[in-house]
């Protein structure tokens, strides 16, 4: 689409969404568990959440990549200074090949 051997493109902002799995051992702890008035033991599951949560940022979590997802960003802006635009057409100082 271009005139003499020149290409023209539209460069569009991406979004990449990378859903990652872990597994947490959550230890019953008193942080974890309530004791109501009739006596039985109840889990906090807020707490429990919270504990989760805490743990998984140990470096030791085995996270796995469950699913990735590409699209077009819902935010579209200029490309910042510091960033590379990919353009497989394009030989100048900002191709990236």
């Amino acid at each position: 689409m271009g005139q003499g051997g020149k290409t023209y493109s539209i460069t569009l902002r991406m979004r990449r969404t990378i859903v990652q799995d872990g597994h947490v051992s959550v230890p019953l702890t008193d942080l974890i568990t309530k004791q109501p008035e009739d006596g039985t033991h109840r889990i906090d599951t807020d707490a429990l959440t919270r504990e989760a949560i805490r743990l998984s940022e140990d470096p030791r979590v085995d996270w796995r990549i469950e699913s990735s997802t590409t699209d077009c960003h819902t935010w579209q802006q200029a490309r910042p200074e510091d960033r590379t635009t990919f353009d497989p057409y394009y030989e100048g100082p900002d191709a990236v090949c």
